[in-house]
């Protein structure tokens, strides 16, 4: 039957649309990040003119660091209360955390400190349902209201110990993509980008925003940038309740330091901050509003006010010395380093039982002090006459209206440096200049406003919110209000597919773009594996000679292996990250189906050059197009073979297995001399090879093109019965060689691709909780 090849170039065509589309999304990306840069820079000199002239009009007032604009929390504040919480290993059944009772409140800093082994992280994992290697018992209540913060995962934050990133993009661009997938849908992108700001601004990442994160082979940011990035990331979804994980693991103590305040600032706005901290430097601890002491067994020995924890020990009879770290003394004294002097039947491991005894004493009733609203320093009236006082002073006594050419000149007289050009627009813009003036009423509101945590602008760049403060300092809201507004909820898998998987195909054409060492490498190795193939094949490849069979066999076996190999990186090294997102709201469809959409551009071109430099070495006959189709089917089938083993198969085996099993199925059950003698369980063997189909379909078109099965050598005629045997066992004849390859293929690459998406899925569920 003859074969038409006439859409093979529409093929063609898609695959070169589809590198020119992801080629072009790489350059725009680029220009982008040049005018990002141009508006942080004025945002950031509009800001510090605003404060400049705040502090010239009023000397005393008081101004905070920084004004956020989008970070609005999705819920107003998060009471978490917990009681008897215990968790038992299920290997064993051994009680590893025991009846932990207390509360963290909003707005405060709680740190969770303990010796290794006391149980710091399972509490935490237990708090967020992560602990999937044991039996969480005990109740968890969320204002009020018997929950768990695993049933909002939207509503809260958790950074884990160790930094998983996206080592390809920049730090800004990890900041964007998290805060366009975890935040509701329909978002405005200008509200988008007020919180990715703000996260950089409060995590002092500015001067790196279009920094690569890189990892360890290319160097990027530095490991406490890094860390800042790791908590960024959970920053951007504007989570009410933020849980970190050892954030200072692995940093020196000033970056440690620089990376606390960072997230204390957080509270002004009422985010609850609850962290594991392992041995904090003294002015570290002196952060902590709350605190948090896990002895032995991972029992309480001590829940409450920072401040009270070291008159809580000397009232058991433990003296520390001068001079001496309240955190390591802690430590020590959990530890039974420390010797109680005035009451030595006090041991270590009836801290405990001491506490259950005082705990009725340390338990604060009254908690309403610890949620209410940080005023301003200054009243709009007490600003009110110090601008006219000035005013007065620089000559525009009778004024009621200022112009931009009278305001800066009232800068000038107050020694506020103007801004660039496209600052003062902003500022200008900020103020609420209309008609190109601005009331002396509306100047006094917006200096006044400059002395809250969120923005009082008037402008177009912050957001139309109920109530800029009312985030921060309102009292504690139900649950159920604050669910109704969670990203997905409303529209359901399917919506919520729709709208993350082209975010995640953006992203994935960016990390593309920026992997272009890899594919460098992969192309080099697959040049030279077709050259190397193709030589051996001159003057082999036509049916009079014995060897063409083997020939064809082996070099759709060395495109399957390159193909396959390739493969791997798609999801191996990234699967921690995959377990992050997820955990974080990212729908499996859209992440896996996005990563395997941008990777088939890079098979398609693959099998375009194998095909080519093949032909080339081996001076094969016929068509072009009939060697590529068959390499194709090849190479999308042994691509898929790798991604399933990159989701299924450890890293470090990988490798290996993709390996093995494609030797196995090329080598082994598709060799020509095994077709040739199928009988039985090596006919259903040969038969499920996807390598017989695509192998037999090349070489029986290669046939039916030089002259039909009686130009076939003699001692190749078994072969060739052997691969009409096993392709045309299920009575498809009518169908043709090709179209019988392509539908079996087909089905084996899907199989292979589902198989790896329930993979990726279902293996490793806790660490996606």
């Amino acid at each position: 039957m003859a074969v038409s090849y006439l859409w093979e170039p529409c093929m063609l065509g898609i695959t070169l649309l589809g590198y020119a589309a992801l080629a072009t999304g790489a350059y725009l990306n680029r220009r982008k990040r040049l005018r990002l840069s141009e508006d942080s820079k004025a945002m950031s000199e509009c800001e510090r003119c605003s404060v400049d002239f705040a502090h010239r009009l009023v000397p005393t007032v008081t101004v905070p660091e920084y004004r956020f604009r989008g970070m609005h929390l999705k819920m107003s504040s998060m009471r978490i209360e917990f009681e008897n919480l215990s968790v038992k290993l299920k290997s064993n059944k051994k009680c590893i955390l025991e009846g932990v009772t207390g509360e963290f409140r909003p707005k405060r800093v709680a740190a969770i400190m303990g010796p290794s082994g006391a149980g710091k992280t399972t509490f935490m994992n237990a708090l967020c349902g992560r602990a999937y290697y044991g039996t969480t018992t005990g109740s968890i209540r969320i204002n009020g209201q018997t929950s768990s913060i695993a049933a909002i995962k939207p509503l809260r934050g958790f950074v884990p110990q160790d930094d998983i990133v996206h080592e390809h993009l920049t730090v800004r661009e990890q900041l964007y993509y998290s805060a366009r997938l975890r935040n509701a849908e329909g978002t405005p992108p200008a509200m988008i980008n007020n919180i990715v700001e703000d996260v950089l601004n409060v995590m002092q990442l500015l001067d790196v925003q279009h920094s690569l994160v890189g990892d360890v082979e290319k160097r990027g940011i530095s490991g406490g940038q890094r860390k800042r990035v790791n908590i960024g990331l959970e920053l951007a979804a504007r989570p009410t309740i933020l849980m970190l994980d050892e954030p200072t693991n692995g940093l020196d103590a000033s970056t440690a330091l620089e990376i606390i305040r960072s997230v204390k600032r957080l509270t002004a706005i009422g985010m609850t901050v609850v962290m594991v901290v392992h041995q904090p430097r003294y002015s570290l601890f002196t952060l902590f509003d709350d605190l948090l002491l896990l002895g032995l067994g991972g029992q309480t020995v001590y829940l409450g006010q920072r401040e009270g924890a070291l008159p809580y020990f000397r009232s058991l009879g433990f003296q520390m010395p001068q001079h001496e770290n309240p955190a390591d003394w802690f430590m020590d004294v959990i530890s039974g380093i420390v010797k109680n002097e005035k009451n030595p039947t006090l041991q270590p491991k009836t801290l405990a039982n001491a506490w259950a005894e005082f705990v009725t004493n340390v338990m604060a009733d009254d908690v309403e002090s610890a949620l209410g609203a940080e005023g301003p320093g200054l009243d709009a009236f007490a600003f009110s006459k110090a601008l006219d006082a000035k005013l007065c002073s620089a000559g525009f006594r009778d004024r009621d209206v200022l112009s931009p050419e009278q305001l800066a000149d009232f800068l000038e007289f107050l020694h506020v440096k103007k801004p660039a050009d496209a600052a003062w627009e902003q500022l200008m813009d900020r103020m609420g200049f209309q008609d190109g003036f601005i009331s002396r009423q509306r100047l006094t509101s917006f200096l006044h406003g400059l002395t809250f945590s969120f923005s009082q602008d008037a402008g177009k760049y912050v957001e139309d919110f109920t109530s800029s403060e009312a985030s921060g300092t309102s009292k504690e809201t139900s649950i159920s209000d604050s669910i109704s507004d969670i990203p997905g909820k409303k529209l359901g898998r399917r919506g919520r597919f729709c709208i993350q998987y082209p975010i995640l195909l953006h992203q994935n054409s960016i990390r593309w773009a920026r992997d272009w060492k890899h594919k460098l490498i992969s192309t080099v190795l697959t040049i030279f594996t077709a050259a190397v193939f193709g030589q051996t094949c001159i003057d082999k490849l036509i049916p009079e000679n014995i060897l063409c069979p083997l020939k064809i066999n082996i070099s759709h076996l060395a495109i399957g292996l390159v193909c396959g190999v390739v493969s791997l990186h798609i999801f191996g090294a990234d699967r921690p990250l995959f377990w992050r997102e997820s955990a974080s709201g990212v729908g499996v469809p859209a992440f896996y189906l996005a990563r395997v959409t941008v990777s088939l551009f890079d098979v398609f071109a693959g099998c375009y050059l194998y095909t080519l430099v093949w032909m080339c070495s081996s001076k094969a006959p016929c068509s072009f197009w009939l060697w590529l189709v068959s390499f194709r089917m090849t190479a999308v089938v042994a691509s898929a073979v790798g991604i399933l083993m990159s989701t299924l198969v450890p890293k470090q085996n990988s490798t290996l297995a993709t390996a093995v099993l494609l030797l196995v199925m090329g080598g082994a059950l598709s060799e020509p001399q095994v077709i040739a003698e199928v009988e039985g369980l090596s006919t259903a063997l040969a038969f499920l090879s996807p390598f017989t189909w695509t192998s037999g379909e090349n070489y029986m078109e290669l046939i039916a093109v030089s002259g039909g099965e009686e130009a076939v050598d003699y001692y190749a005629v078994m072969i060739v019965e052997g691969y009409k045997k096993v392709l045309l066992c299920l009575g498809g004849s009518t169908l043709g060689y090709v179209t019988l390859a392509y539908i079996f293929c087909s089905l084996f690459a899907i199989l292979a691709l589902v198989f790896g998406y329930l993979g990726l899925r279902f293996s490793h569920r806790g660490k996606q909780a």
